[in-house]
């Protein structure tokens, strides 16, 4: 077969054209138009995409290896490494004999989080590890040059030349909090010397993962992230160090969210920025390919409720970074939002990037999202919008000046809120959490002692929703029951069925007995609901003076529920709250009201029982 021959050639080419004409027919009666949708990026996904698409994008033609990188900067393999992440506390002995273990389970490095450098015992590190072999990192809160002398003073001491260290020391104060003291500018300065001939230690890390932990877009995550990069470059470069040296030195830790595709095409599309911005600086374009992304499961996704769920959070996560080409990978244990991990959870997290390797061989193809029409326009679509924002942030005067004035904290607040909405309204779905919840689920830690706890995040998806949970948690340990919620349907209206499946829905997730009961007489209903045994009653009646039954009448219950309609009064709102309800429920409605009204009965029947 000649290169102009093709494979099934007898096959005509289908045009967009042609997949426009094969949908509408399929679709019938619905708009083609009605199948797209938008993201918190402000892209608009369409429901097919075709070879047109990509036509006119030069990087779809580059291979492997090639600048401008986007596919990676390896023509060979798609290997990274699996980085098990180890909290080193007051006892550091503890977390080096765990490192030492996990080395010797699959881990291809560790990545320490040191309380504190002054205390952490590097001489017992150095026994136990071989650091000229194993890749060993650092995150440090403070005083990371003292922490790297005396490293090397050390491996002097030992004659082991600290250019063959392995690893990054992670120190990002910038993009944590938006500026650099001087002493902390020094500090990293001090760093990039010492680093600067070690080829695979890393000394000059930027967290995309402060951005990407409190919710922010994509879009946010990749634009400040790539700002605050150039921040760095230029502290580091007016004080005197190389540019080569500061881009040769230089690491991005990413995070890996829910997102399935966009995920895989953010990093491509962080490649291809780093390059236009390397390209910006006028140095040589082969610098590019020395960026080392490490990427870390999303903490902004994990949950605290049915937590084996998050054991198939981060497979996805896992997979949607090693398809982008990440240089190395830490996956988050399963039930690290509330508690220590164990020895098993931490095995788990270290498996599954194992088995992404060594059972569905990821590791052999290169960026095998490559030719994809939707994967490569998505790229695409990312990169042009988070230059356009990181234009933005550099003509206020760069990331400093624009963390100052609050434009990037504020941007992010408003994706981070509406994902929140969506959330509550349950049109963005935390399976387990708010819904499918795990019926059986026993809870065993103390709820009230955890959201106290200061590391508790508060930050997360999933947080309003937890929290109403933990309270429905706390009234079951205290009255030896759970809370109980009726929902009553009327008739057989199918738009009443649809609010009370979703009512239902709601407060099982919540923690709730929950019980839907059916009824086609209004008199009956309202008879047998004044004595329900129920903390919340939810009614859900097409027929407006049906509805306004209940509410006058049972306010005359014993135990005085919550009553909720189970539908949206839109304009007669404030006469069903006359007439006794406390609030309303129904499909895309805000939930957290609802939320802290149930939140606050509670509360004060515990505290009436207290009494």
């Amino acid at each position: 077969m000649t290169d102009e021959q093709k494979l099934f050639s007898e096959f005509k080419p289908a045009t967009a054209d042609d997949w426009a004409e094969r949908a509408k027919k399929d679709l019938r009666e619905t708009p083609l138009e009605s199948l797209t949708w938008q993201t918190y990026e402000g892209i608009t996904i369409k429901p097919y995409y075709t070879r047109e698409d990509i036509k006119d994008l030069p990087f779809a033609q580059h291979k492997p290896g090639d600048f401008p990188f986007l596919r990676g900067n390896a023509g060979s393999d798609n290997s990274w490494q699996n980085i098990q992440k180890i909290k080193a506390e007051t006892n550091s002995k503890i977390a080096i004999d765990k490192a030492a273990d996990a080395l010797s389970r699959g881990a291809d490095g560790v990545h320490f989080v040191v309380e504190d450098p002054a205390t952490f015992d590097l001489a017992y590190l150095a026994e136990l590890i071989d650091l000229t072999a194993q890749s060993v990192s650092y995150t440090l809160s403070n005083d990371p040059a003292a922490f790297l002398k005396k490293l090397y003073t050390l491996l002097a001491a030992q004659n082991i030349s600290h250019r063959n260290l392995k690893g990054f020391l992670n120190y990002d104060p910038m993009s944590g909090k938006g500026v650099l003291t001087e002493a902390e500018s020094k500090a990293i300065t001090t760093v990039l010397d010492l680093t600067k001939d070690s080829s695979d230690f890393y000394g000059v890390t930027v967290c995309g993962t402060n951005f990407s932990s409190i919710g922010a877009s994509l879009i946010q995550e990749v634009a400040y992230t790539l700002s605050a990069a150039v921040a760095y470059t230029d502290r580091l470069t007016t004080a005197g160090e190389p540019l080569e040296s500061v881009l040769r030195n230089m690491q991005f830790c990413m995070g890996a969210g829910t997102n399935y595709f966009f995920e895989i095409a953010k990093l491509r599309a962080l490649r291809l920025l780093w390059a236009a911005v390397v390209e910006a600086y006028q140095a040589e374009p082969a610098l590019a390919a020395k960026l080392r992304i490490h990427t870390t499961t999303s903490s902004w996704y994990q949950t605290t409720l049915d937590p084996y769920v998050n054991m198939l959070r981060v497979t996805t996560e896992a997979m949607s970074a090693v398809l982008s080409g990440t240089d190395s990978l830490t996956v988050l244990p399963f039930d690290s939002t509330f508690k220590d991990s164990d020895e098993f959870s931490e095995r788990i997290a270290r498996n599954v990037s194992i088995i992404l390797k060594e059972e569905s061989y990821l590791d052999k193809a290169v960026d095998p999202a490559a030719g994809s029409y939707y994967l490569d326009s998505l790229t695409n679509e990312l990169a042009t919008k988070a230059w356009e924002l990181f234009k933005e942030v550099e003509a206020q005067g760069g990331f400093e000046a624009a963390y100052d004035n609050g434009f990037i904290l504020g941007t992010v607040t408003e994706v981070n809120r509406q994902k929140f909405r969506d959330i509550a309204t349950g049109r963005m779905v935390l399976v387990g959490t708010n819904k499918y919840p795990n019926q059986k689920e026993k809870i065993d830690f103390d709820p009230e002692e955890l959201i106290q706890r200061a590391e508790f995040d508060t930050t997360r998806a999933a947080y309003p929703t937890e929290v109403m949970r933990m309270a429905t948690e706390l009234h079951l340990r205290k009255r030896q029951r759970r809370p109980r919620a009726v929902v009553a349907v009327i008739g057989s209206s199918e738009r009443q069925h649809v609010n009370a499946t979703f009512a239902k829905e709601f407060f099982s997730c919540a923690g709730f007995d929950t019980e839907l009961q059916q009824y086609n007489d209004p008199h009956e209903a309202a008879d047998r609901l004044l004595h329900a045994a129920a903390e919340v009653v939810v009614v859900a009646t097409p027929e407006e003076t049906y509805a306004r039954e209940f509410g006058p009448r049972l306010r005359a219950h014993k135990d005085r529920p919550t009553v909720i309609m189970a539908d949206n009064p839109q304009e007669m709102k404030d006469e069903m709250v006359a007439n006794g309800y406390d609030e309303f429920i129904f499909e895309d409605c805000d939930m957290s009201t609802i939320l802290e009204l149930v939140q606050k009965r509670l509360a004060r029947e515990e505290d009436t029982n207290a009494n």
